[in-house]
């Protein structure tokens, strides 16, 4: 009887309630910052938005600019400080904001966007700390930590991080001139399919250890002609992703031979019309990021197991965001080995795709 009296008081007071629900919560400013140092560039980009919620369609709201961008007057300071280990102020760059245009067609709105930006200083650093006047490129310093300083509103926004630091790249891995150095996908031995390693360290001798991740990829390069017009032509396949866990910590990846020619052969459609692709080269990028990054990148990966629940990741105080930096390093123009340039013209995958070599003259591998 007690339980058959519950039921019903639980059916009554669910009847009494109102089908009304009201998704939106009273307004809150908040604040949504981006931004990504690379000590290569002279000019550091810095996205600064708020969050909007209104009632009606959210892709509406999305289209006007005013729901993501502050007016002027709403940040009163914007400025990145270089600071010492103390945390004291050593150097500041204000942040200035800029138009960009050509943002492409989407949700919100375009074709422009406001970002906020500095220039870094015509210097470079030596691993030392002092400062040398340069004509050439400008740089961030590698062993600096930098902070954004932002105030919205009366509220203060802030976030430290340290920078992605330079790498060094093995020397035979480097090299694109000494014959010895090629690019070798083919075994020592002459019987069938090698593999080639890519190798590098975590950072540079004398340089504080930042970079946490690598992603390493290869581009390969091609010229396809057809009546005489030629045309450059790049595929790029990504080699994997490398987590560091100390300084000058030796790192590689790797390439099994037949996977590298299978791949082409998947990759470069069979067109009757090419008369024949001239092998101009292999470039490979190194891509490195710091702890910042790192976190924020496994975050927001793909999810491969059935726990979707993950933490939201923000290293912004006062906002939600993103302030981390990144570094790449190219070697550019590897040539293949004899051997390998062989398989690329006359082997197994490769050779009904009319490949010659655009580094050699004359046969058997030089083009027409």
């Amino acid at each position: 009887m007690q339980r058959t009296l519950l039921i019903l008081a639980a059916a009554a007071t669910m009847a009494g309630c109102s089908t009304d629900l009201d998704i939106n919560a009273p307004y809150k400013d908040v604040t949504v910052v981006y931004g990504l140092l690379n000590m290569r560039d002279s000019v550091h980009y810095v996205k600064i938005n708020k969050a909007f919620l209104g009632e009606g369609n959210a892709f509406v709201y999305a289209a006007i600019r005013d729901s993501s961008e502050y007016r002027d007057e709403d940040i009163t300071q914007a400025v990145v400080y270089r600071v010492n280990s103390a945390g004291t102020p050593v150097d500041s760059f204000l942040l200035r904001d800029t138009l960009l245009t050509g943002r492409l067609p989407g949700d919100f709105y375009y074709p422009e966007q406001k970002v906020y930006y500095f220039n870094t200083p015509q210097r470079i650093i030596n691993p030392s700390g002092t400062p040398q006047i340069s004509s050439g490129p400008t740089f961030l310093y590698q062993n600096g930590i930098y902070k954004l300083k932002l105030k919205i509103k009366g509220r203060d926004v802030t976030s430290t991080s340290n920078i992605a630091s330079d790498i060094t790249i093995a020397s035979n891995d480097q090299d694109t001139l000494n014959s010895a150095s090629a690019i070798n996908f083919m075994n020592p031995l002459g019987n069938g399919y090698g593999i080639y390693e890519f190798n590098w360290t975590s950072s540079i001798s004398g340089i504080p250890w930042t970079n946490k991740r690598f992603v390493v990829t290869l581009d390969f390069k091609f010229d396809e002609v057809r009546g005489g017009v030629s045309q450059r032509i790049v595929k790029s396949r990504e080699l994997g992703t490398v987590v560091a866990t100390a300084a000058s910590q030796p790192l590689a990846v790797t390439l099994p031979g037949e996977t590298f020619y299978s791949w082409l052969r998947n990759s470069i459609p069979d067109d009757p019309a090419v008369d024949q692709r001239i092998f101009r080269g292999i470039d490979f990028r190194v891509d490195a990021a710091n702890e910042d990054f790192h976190t924020y990148l496994t975050l927001t990966e793909p999810i491969s197991s059935i726990v979707e629940d993950r933490p939201q990741y923000s290293n912004i105080d006062g906002a939600y965001g993103l302030w981390a930096s990144r570094y790449y390093k190219n070697v550019v123009n590897k040539r293949l080995n004899p051997a390998s340039l062989n398989e690329l013209i006359n082997g197994t995958y490769t050779s009904t795709m009319r490949f010659c070599s655009g580094f050699n003259s004359g046969p058997p591998y030089g083009c027409n």
